[in-house]
């Protein structure tokens, strides 16, 4: 695995000769990113659906209706990119802030297809969010316009017009004369609470005499609301929905600013709205503060994941000399020791070194220190015997990791003025907070910190799958803990934790473990070949957006939360969405924004919003949790010397790569000493 992306290089599986790997570079101006790595397993052609239902019988839907569903993404990007197909529709046009359509195209106005929103000018679109006392914009454009938005506009920017477009449009209602919405209303009565001002901001600054005249008239019932109270809740109500569905865009102070400007007009307009934004900057403060403690929490993992990474190389080489499992035990007893203890190197019995393993680092950085006891687990297999409960708790760690990505993070991850500039403002990291100023690069807004982990958070469960199988010096013991993997898998099928079995799936394809011809041939891999099937990823996944599309189906006929549950193949999702932005052009020829695309972005966007949402039904178990997330887990080199050890080269091939992943890891250990020297 290489260090510098994360990613998973290949998944040679040598079973079967099948061989997969799907790494999802972005190349953005020039600048290849690696997004998310996801190891493909070979499907069995043998293995029929009928097969796979009578295994897998959780997941039995009408699956022979959803064949067509595989290109589905691939039909709507088409429709999107050629926009000779939408001229032949007939376009309506119509104002801003306005329904009435007319076949007439006028500057400013918006572009409709069917109904829909296609395309406008910024400004246009930006107007059409704007509440009045009359209008509010529909739920789904609220949503796609802000997910999209940031494409072209900073969100700051874009409050701040929001905010003054709405002024402006009270300035003028004002100065019509305000009057009282219909629950107010008295037939026949002069219009109430017309005082005319120059801004909404100072309707309640009447002179005294004024107010004295007219204190005979302005005497409305607790009902009544004029027209410019009205549009203020509207507006406070929007702030809402942002505050809501993208909070952390609030983390940049430039925007809070905005918030408190336009909070305060609108509480001057109607004061009842005081106790309401209140609450909301309540809210908004406790998603924050979960956040920052979440990003903390990453930021030990990773310190966490150098320290076990530089420890393992170390002792691996000072293992050379000795037997090479033995050095593998070795690292596996210190190192989640601050003082890196020597003696779990002895080469008397690996069981007793090994059963020191991992447990000190299953708990929290603060216990790094703690001594491993002799009766302490060795394995995942001892800690939790059950495979459904294992099944359970990395569905728990899949919920929980997906409820902190921000629906945004998927546009500014592939948006290229944000890549364009990404180190620069990498020096902000720590919290991810933002710094002012950052002239006029829009990647001053908050990183794809929280998606990137999930990505990562998949690589270390492949590597863990993985390393769990080469610990063991047996091969008994290897059989038995490649089909405990397997029955986890099948586990994660059934609740629709897709990306948990994906993982697995990759964590046993890896040419280290896919090598152990010996163990294979002992494996009951009939189970394992059913999985692959629904993996396979040929015709682009077309088993598993099947399946994906049965687990929908299930969820939204769902008795029970845990029928509820989709945690999809995440890189696969990522994919899917970086090619429906990079296939489809934010910008028309005559310069409007392409709505429909972002239509199509924010409703792709909005599914994964659903299914983040779900409660963990399950009992969480802190230890097994802790041990999943915190454990010691093997690099590629020291994973493949692992392997070899377990069993020797058998050709001219592996010994080649077993002298050279030998000499790699020299080479590493001899640089990090002089680093540390100087």
């Amino acid at each position: 695995m290489s260090s510098s992306n994360g990613g998973l290089t290949s998944a040679s599986n040598g079973r079967s000769g099948s061989t997969g790997s799907a790494n999802i570079n972005l190349n953005l101006k020039g600048q290849e990113r690696v997004v998310g790595a996801a190891s493909g397993a070979g499907g069995s052609g043998g293995t029929t659906t009928s097969i796979t239902h009578k295994t897998l019988p959780d997941l039995k839907t009408q699956r022979s209706n959803s064949a067509c569903t595989a290109h589905e993404s691939l039909t709507a990007l088409r429709r999107i990119a050629l926009p000779e197909k939408s001229a032949e529709k007939p376009l309506s046009y119509a104002a801003p802030q306005s329904r009435a359509f007319s076949k007439e195209a006028k500057d400013g106005h918006l572009v409709y297809c069917d109904g829909r929103l296609h395309s406008g000018p910024l400004q246009s679109l930006i107007v059409h969010m704007v509440p009045t006392h009359e209008y509010y914009p529909d739920d789904g454009f609220v949503f796609a316009f802000l997910l999209s938005a940031r494409l072209f506009v900073r969100p700051h920017e874009l409050l701040a017009q929001i905010s003054q477009t709405w002024e402006q449009q009270q300035q003028g209602v004002s100065a019509g004369g305000d009057v009282v919405d219909d629950a107010g209303q008295v037939p026949g009565r002069p219009q109430l609470l017309s005082i005319n001002s120059a801004s909404p901001l100072t309707q309640r600054k009447g002179s005294a005499a004024a107010v004295a005249a007219s204190s005979s008239e302005l005497e409305p019932r607790p009902q009544q609301r004029t027209s410019t109270q009205r549009s203020a809740q509207y507006c406070i109500r929007l702030l809402s929905e942002w505050i809501e569905i993208f909070p952390y865009d609030f983390r940049d102070e430039r925007l809070m600013q905005q918030v408190r400007i336009l909070a305060r007009k609108c509480v001057y307009i109607d004061n009842s709205l005081g106790k309401q934004v209140s609450r909301i900057l309540q809210l908004l403060v406790s998603r924050l503060t979960s956040l920052e403690q979440y990003e903390e929490f990453l930021q030990t993992l990773t310190t966490e994941e150098a320290q076990s990474q530089q420890q393992q190389q170390q002792h691996h080489h000072h293992g050379h000399h000795h037997h090479l499992h033995n050095a593998f035990q070795t690292f596996l007893g210190t190192s989640s020791h601050a003082n890196g203890a020597s003696g779990g190197g002895s080469t008397s019995g690996t069981s007793n070194s090994s059963s020191s393993g991992h447990t000190s680092s299953a708990s929290t950085s603060n216990s790094i220190s703690t001594t491993p006891q002799p009766d302490e687990v060795f394995g995942i297999m001892d800690m939790c015997p059950s495979c459904a409960d294992l099944a359970h708790q990395l569905t728990a760690i899949e919920l929980e990791r997906l409820s902190h990505i921000g629906p945004e993070e998927f546009v500014q991850a592939f948006t290229k003025d944000y890549q364009q500039k990404a180190k620069d403002g990498s020096k902000e990291g720590g919290k991810g907070k933002c710094i002012g100023g950052g002239g006029g690069s829009l990647n001053d807004m908050k990183k794809t910190r929280n998606l990137e982990s999930y990505v990562q958070w998949f690589n270390r469960l492949s590597y863990l799958t993985a390393s769990e199988i080469v610990k063991y010096p047996k091969k008994k013991q290897r059989v038995r803990i490649i089909e405990y993997w397997i029955e986890t898998a099948r586990e994660c099928f059934n609740i629709g934790n897709f990306n948990s079995l994906m993982a697995i799936i990759a964590g046993l394809n890896l040419a280290p473990i896919g090598r152990l011809k010996k163990t294979w041939a002992k494996v009951q891999s009939a189970k394992f070949s059913v999985l692959e099937h629904q993996m396979d990823p040929t015709s682009n996944f077309n088993s598993y957006r099947s399946t994906l599309k049965a687990a929908m189906w299930r969820s939204e006929g769902a008795t029970e939360e845990r029928e509820r549950i989709i945690i999809p193949f995440f890189s696969l999702f990522v994919k899917d969405l970086y090619f429906l932005n990079e296939g489809c052009s934010n910008r028309l020829p005559n310069n409007h924004i392409n709505f429909e695309k972002c239509s199509q972005l924010a409703k792709q966007v909005m599914e994964f919003n659903e299914w983040k949402k779900v409660n963990c039904p399950f009992e969480k178990l802190p230890n097994i949790i802790a041990y999943l997330q915190h454990s010691a887990v093997l690099n590629e080199n020291t994973l493949s010397l692992a392997s070899f050890e377990c069993e020797p080269p058998e050709n001219t091939e592996e010994k080649d790569r077993y002298k050279t992943v030998k000499a790699e890891t020299k080479q590493q250990l001899l640089q990090q000493l002089q680093e540390q020297q100087q």
